[in-house]
């Protein structure tokens, strides 16, 4: 989970770990990016408008810079008009979706990584 509001991201890890899944958050695109090399995530909720590196900005470098399976890349944005959608798409990202994110939506997202 990336996502420069604190609060947010360790509340979706929590939840996700709350199912059993093994989650983490980060702060910044420059973290997301070197937890990704380490890492190789199944799937990145990622956060777009964050300070500094930009969701669409992260998503590029985690992209260029894997080596195994690419990981699912999923904005998690308050960004929701269809402009929007094309950017993120055109971005690199698997899927779009809309703050706040159910339980229900986060869990699935989460299960289907593991497919």
């Amino acid at each position: 989970m990336v996502d420069d509001n604190r609060d947010a991201a360790d509340t979706l890890v929590a939840l996700l770990d709350a199912y059993g899944f093994c989650a983490c958050a980060v702060y910044s695109g420059t973290e997301a990016v070197l937890l990704a090399e380490l890492l190789r995530p199944r799937l990145v909720l990622l956060d777009i408008d964050m300070p500094g590196m930009d969701g669409y900005e992260t998503a590029a470098c985690i992209r260029g810079t894997e080596v195994q399976a690419p990981a699912r890349l999923v904005a998690l944005t308050a960004r929701t008009q269809e402009s929007d959608r094309v950017l993120v798409a055109s971005a690199g990202f698997d899927l779009h979706v809309s703050k706040p994110i159910g339980c229900g939506q986060l869990c699935e997202l989460a299960e289907d990584a593991y497919r």
